[in-house]
């Protein structure tokens, strides 16, 4: 188990670019001062945790893992007695708080004890953050302290904070938690709408694969930098894209058709979201990989390559089933014209996303 506590390195680094002051903009108290042996000096300032270390501890995150806890994008330079207050009054100094505070302390340090080149890289540090104001804090840290493996853990964060909502969304449309307004299909309509919709399904299904190659490609090759704007770009497709899934799920369960061709319909219902669903391992996969970044049990000086599976697939027994209804229905409708559906389910069988980590 990784250990929660900041390292020595990232207590140093953090004191340092917080100019060994508090960074309570209400206090901003020197924490370093002379000692009665001149070898040694007296230090008041801690390096404080913005969600908490352990269970129990305050602004406690459940699902944040030590690795992220340890990180100095989860640190806040204090002295003694602000670190004692901000663990006094949580829901006072919330996580939120506490990222302001760091926030505006940087900005202090670069304007008045910096100089002109350290304010202009504030400036442009800045000028790079304004697309994400509206995002958690935590993600901004990640941009600016751009700890070890920093794309993944952006990219982990930013999916969380794109997609959460939306995969909650779709298991509450699963689970029938709210209503829409019925789709009322006529008995002549019918099995053309469907037809429709098993294109529809076959148009959204094959965007995933590119999806994941941008992403995997927005990381960087080994050695190199990830790409910010690239990452940030990709993760919004994604949004997107999770977006239309569940816009079509809900066509497929809101609807009224004939009762002969409710069966059908049935078997579209959550076909294509349960697979996207897959999607929401992506951010504990990254976890983990960071982990490894941070902690590299390297043999031989080979950096790993670690490679990841996501299959879409539809199990051949629904196939089966599905065409087996197609042709009933055909054989009792009037409609002697309509096209064949199968081709339409070739490309729904097996979608592999591969998702290759390399550092």
């Amino acid at each position: 188990m990784i250990n929660p506590d900041f390292s020595k390195n990232t207590i140093d680094t953090l004191a340092k670019r917080a100019a060994y002051k508090c960074s309570n903009p209400d206090c901003r108290v020197l924490t370093i001062g002379p000692n009665s042996n001149p070898e040694k000096s007296t230090k008041i300032g801690e390096a404080a945790h913005i969600y908490g270390a352990r269970i129990g501890s305050k602004r406690y995150i459940h699902k944040m893992t030590d690795l992220a806890r340890a990180e100095i994008t989860n640190s806040i330079w204090l002295c003694r007695n602000c670190h004692k207050l901000i663990d006094t009054d949580e829901h006072k100094y919330s996580a939120n708080i506490l990222f302001a505070w760091r926030e505006k302390h940087e900005g202090y340090i670069a304007s008045s004890l910096g100089n002109s080149t350290d304010l202009i890289l504030y400036e442009e540090q800045n000028s790079t953050l304004i697309d994400f104001n509206n995002y958690s804090p935590i993600i901004k840290r990640i941009i600016i302290d751009k700890p070890d493996g920093w794309e993944f853990r952006l990219t982990a964060e930013l999916m969380r904070f794109l997609n959460d909502p939306l995969f909650r969304k779709l298991k509450d449309l699963k689970k029938g938690l709210y209503l829409k307004p019925l789709e009322n299909i006529d008995a002549d309509q019918a099995f053309n709408w469907i037809q429709e919709r098993l294109v529809e399904l076959t148009k959204i299904s094959t965007p995933a694969v590119g999806l994941l190659d941008s992403l995997t490609k927005s990381w960087g090759r080994p050695g190199e930098t990830g790409d910010l704007k690239e990452i940030h770009h990709v993760t919004k497709l994604i949004k997107e894209y999770l977006e239309h899934v569940i816009a079509f799920e809900e066509r497929i369960l809101f609807v009224n058709v004939p009762k002969e061709y409710e069966k059908a319909v049935h078997l579209l219902q959550n076909l294509i979201g349960s697979q996207a669903e897959k999607l929401s391992i992506i951010p504990l996969e990254l976890d983990a990989i960071v982990s490894i970044i941070q902690n590299p049990q390297k043999e031989n000086n080979i950096p790993p390559i670690i490679k990841k599976e996501i299959i879409f697939e539809i199990p051949d027994s629904w196939q089966k089933e599905f065409n087996n209804e197609i042709t009933k229905l055909r054989r009792n409708s009037n409609f002697t014209n309509t096209k064949s559906s199968t081709g339409c389910l070739v490309a729904l069988i097996m979608i592999i996303a591969f998702i290759i980590y390399i550092f």
